[in-house]
C-alpha cells in the first residue's frame, strides 16, 4: 500500500513539475527567435508557431488572441490537456491583393499562351469580368476562385509579382503582364485592392497531456 501511494505522489508531483516547466518556459519566451528555438529543442510536446490576423481569421480563438497585448499567455484545458497560446509579437503589416490567371509554360507552347493572353486582355476591355476569364483560362489552383490571391505579403509570391502588385504606377482594376524566368510563369495580373496595413500576432501553441 506504501508503495501504491509513493508511486501516486511520485506520478502526480512529475505531472506538476512538468507543468510548472511549460509555465516557465513560456514566461522567459520574448521573441520569434526564441519560441522558433524553443519549438527546435523540445519536440516531446505538441507545439507550434501560428499567425492570425484580422483578414483572414474570423474564429473566437483568432479574435481573442488578436486583441491581447504581445507577452500574454491564453490557457484551454479540456479533460485530457492544456493548451497555452501565447502571443509573442504583434505588429501592423503591409499586405496587397490581385487577382491573376496563370499559365504553365512547361505545359504549355509559348506562342499559344501569348494568343491566349491577347485574347484575355481583349475580353477584360470589352468588359467580361476577370473571375470569369480566371475561372476558364487560368491553370492556377485558385482558378475556381476567380484566380483571387487573398490578401498576401512580401515573400508568399514571387518577387516579380510582388514588385508589379506594390507598383504604384498601377491603379485597382489595372491588368498587367508578368513572367516568372525561374518556373517559366506566365501571369496576367489585375490588381483589385490599394496595399493595407493588417493587424498580426505570431502565437506560440503549446499542448500538454493532463494525467
Amino acid at each position: 500500500m506504501n508503495k501504491f501511494f509513493f508511486f501516486l505522489f511520485f506520478t502526480l508531483s512529475l505531472s506538476i513539475f512538468a507543468q510548472t516547466n511549460v509555465k516557465k518556459d513560456l514566461k522567459n519566451i520574448e521573441t520569434l527567435e526564441q519560441a522558433e528555438d524553443y519549438i527546435g529543442e523540445k519536440k516531446s510536446r505538441k507545439k507550434k508557431l501560428m499567425v492570425f490576423n484580422t483578414e483572414k481569421h474570423h474564429s473566437k480563438l483568432a479574435k481573442e488572441l488578436l486583441e491581447m497585448p504581445a507577452g500574454f499567455t491564453k490557457t484551454e484545458r479540456t479533460q485530457f490537456n492544456k493548451t497555452h497560446y501565447k502571443v509573442v509579437k504583434k505588429e501592423n503589416e503591409p499586405h496587397y491583393r490581385i487577382s491573376y490567371i496563370y499559365f504553365d509554360g512547361n505545359k504549355m507552347p509559348v506562342d499559344e499562351i501569348y494568343n491566349l493572353r491577347k485574347t484575355i486582355m481583349t475580353k477584360y476591355a470589352k468588359g467580361v469580368d476577370f473571375g470569369d476569364l480566371a475561372k476558364k483560362y487560368s491553370m492556377a489552383d485558385n482558378a475556381r476562385k476567380g484566380g483571387d490571391s487573398g490578401w498576401v505579403k512580401d515573400g508568399q509570391l514571387p518577387i516579380e509579382i510582388e514588385e508589379e502588385a506594390n507598383n504604384l504606377a498601377h491603379q485597382v482594376d489595372d491588368i498587367f503582364d508578368v513572367g516568372i524566368t525561374d518556373d517559366n510563369g506566365f501571369y496576367i495580373i489585375k490588381k483589385t485592392h490599394r496595399l493595407q496595413l493588417i493587424k498580426e500576432v505570431y502565437v506560440l501553441k503549446v499542448q500538454e497531456e493532463i494525467d
